[in-house]
Formats: C-alpha cells, structure tokens, sequence
C-alpha cells in the first residue's frame, strides 16, 4: 500500500482518537469552572452548554499532525507561521468563549494573523482567468488572499449556530482538499486536512449528543476551522492542477464549490445587515441554518440537508471541472441557491400542512363539544 495514504489513514485516527478523549475531561472541567455558552434572544439552544469544544479540536490536530508529518515539514517556515497563526487564534478564541470580546478587536488579530499567513508565502497567485484575471502580482495577491482567509475564518466562524453544522461542513470540505491535496502529491497538507477532519469526526460524537454529553465547539474551534480551510483553498489554488489524474482548469471556481455555503450565508446575511442599516458585526437570526429551523426541521435534519447540499456541490465541480469558470461558477450559484431553497419551501410547505391538519381537528373538537352542550 502506498506510504502516504498510510500516513493519511494513521493521521485521521490520531486527530480522531485524541479529541474523542480529550473532549470528556474539557467537560468535567466545564462543569466544575462553570463554563458554560449561555442562551440568549439569538441563540437557538435554550440551556447553558459548555463551548470550549474546540480546545479538543486543537488538541487532536495539533498531536495527530505533529506525530505524522515528516522532519522537514515541521522545520519549514511555512509551518512555523501557520502554527503560530493557529496559536493567535487558539487563544483569541477561548478569551472570546470565556469573556466575550469586541467585534473590531477580534477582526483586527484575525487581520494579522492573515498577513502573517501571506507573508509565509501561503498567498493567492493567479486567478485563472477569473473575471478575466491570471496572474496576479505580489501587492493585489496579498491584499486579496488577507482578504479571503479573514471572509472564511469567518464564515465558519458565523455559520457554527446549530449542532453539528460547522463541524460537518468543515468535515467534507477537509476530507475533500485531503483527496485533492494527496492526487496532486501535496502529502503535508492532505494530512493536515485529515487531522482536522478525524477530530471534527469525534468532536460530532458530542456535538450531535444529548446533556450532559453535548458541547459546543465554540470560537476556539470554527476559527481554527475557518483558518484551515482557507489555509487549504490557497494551497490548492496554487497547485500544479494538471498534473494529477483530476485535470482542473480552474481551481478558484473549484474552491468557491466546496466552501459555497459558509460563503454564500455570510455574503447574504451581511448584505442584509447593511441594507438593513445595521452593523455588518451584528447578530441576527437570518442565517440560512434559522431558515431551516423556522420551516420546522430538527438541528439534526437542517444540518444533513446542508451536508448533502455541500456533498452535491463538491460532486458538481469535479464532474464539470474542465468547463468554463463563468459557466461552472453560474451551475454552482444554481444548485447551491436552488436546492437551498427548494427545500426550505418544501419543509414550509408540509409545516403549513401539519398546521391546517390541527385546525381542522381543533374545530372538529370544537363541533364535537357543541353537540354534546
């Protein structure tokens, strides 16, 4: 068997193995320190559940990729900023689930930390004929890839409001740039995707649990997410894509494929916060896992719907990976809109019908009762 997709497989298991047990001790600990996400008018959980799930997400990548990435991985300079990046963030994420912080603040770290990234080298290069666009030079790549990685981060960051959701979606996309990363031969980062994506595995074990078993992954986690996958959209959209047995022509249209639906919420919800006249930073209940909700589906079955949307969209790209960017950019924009809300309408639809079933029945009883006065 191949070398490195041994080195996937024991990677994946590690970061899995690692957060399974480490996530039980964060929860005792949460318990005996009080430390707990409080509901309230924004929030969809309606008890107070510890968040600090993301240090076990931490945790089992930070060990699982340590252990398996080779020796001259972990002495490039790249590395060395990305887990200074991780560490940034890892601790700006547990001050803001321990005591909340400031919107700008955050927003400004989350700047430095990308341009930390950019100046390791992990930047945007060419567009590939995006709007037109290829090669693009030091200045507009590095104000351009800041500007992604902060919008990803985010987007994670904005998307992690019901169970289960954050942690899947960010599951597929990995798991996705893991295969892509390991048919083009790039073999460290596919272990990092792989990493994150055994713990997000495990960590769903509790997310997706009952109380007292359930937690939350927090900021400390859907950053650390954010981060990775925008880590892992560069890496890729500089890679050789003709070089393995998947020939891309156009990586940035593959990438907005796989990471469609933080980005597509996040671009929605601050558009209607301006037009709104409010604050782009300001919390609402219009994200696209509260339309689910409101149609009346379970956090489960809105978060499946969604991972079977993200599933269909990663399919879509890679069957029509050799066509056109405006043409495969406007088929995504269709079945990632289009099925979205093809099945909000649906589950309103049979909500409606569930409630014109009770009335029917309310004034059956009603009837029932002025026949028998």
């Amino acid at each position: 068997m191949d070398e490195h997709l041994i080195r996937l497989g024991l990677v994946f298991f590690t970061g899995f193995i690692v957060t399974y047990f480490a996530i039980p001790s964060i929860l005792e600990i949460a318990y005996k320190k009080n430390l707990f996400d409080i509901p309230d008018e924004r929030k969809v959980h309606t008890r107070a559940i510890p968040s600090l799930g993301g240090v076990g997400i931490f945790v089992g990548v930070l060990i699982a990729f340590t252990i398996w990435a080779t020796p001259d991985v972990l002495n490039m300079n790249s590395y060395k900023f990305i887990l200074t990046s991780y560490l940034i963030l890892f601790f700006m994420g547990l001050k803001d689930d321990l005591i909340i912080m400031d919107a700008l603040p955050k927003l400004i770290i989350q700047i430095g930390v990308a341009c930390l990234l950019v100046y390791s080298g992990i930047r945007i290069t060419n567009l590939f004929g995006v709007f037109g666009i290829y090669t693009l030079n030091y200045y507009a790549g590095f104000v351009l890839s800041v500007f992604f990685i902060v919008g990803v981060t985010n987007a994670f960051n904005l998307i992690d409001g019901i169970d289960g959701l954050a942690g899947g979606l960010g599951g597929i996309n990995c798991l996705t740039f893991g295969a892509l990363m390991y048919i083009y031969e790039e073999y460290e980062f596919a272990l990092l995707a792989l990493a994150i994506g055994g713990s997000l595995l495990a960590f769903l074990r509790y997310n997706f649990s009952s109380y007292p078993t359930k937690i939350f992954m927090g900021d400390t986690g859907s950053l650390l997410l954010g981060l990775t996958v925008s880590i892992l959209s560069i890496v890729f959209m500089n890679t050789n894509t003709h070089s393995g047995e998947l020939d891309i022509i156009s990586p940035p249209i593959v990438v907005l494929g796989i990471i469609f639906i933080p980005l597509m919420d996040t671009t929605r919800v601050i558009i209607l916060r301006v037009l709104d006249g409010r604050s782009p930073f300001s919390p609402d209940r219009n994200h696209i896992h509260h339309q689910f909700l409101q149609s009346g589906v379970t956090h489960k079955m809105a978060s499946v719907a969604l991972y079977l949307i993200n599933i269909a969209l990663v399919i879509t790209v890679i069957v029509f990976r050799d066509s056109a960017s405006i043409l495969l950019g406007v088929l995504i924009l269709f079945v990632g809109s289009a099925s979205t809300q093809i099945l909000i309408f649906l589950r309103y639809k049979r909500r409606d019908k569930r409630v014109d079933n009770l009335n029917e029945k309310l004034e059956e009883l009603k009837k029932e009762n002025q026949f028998l006065r």
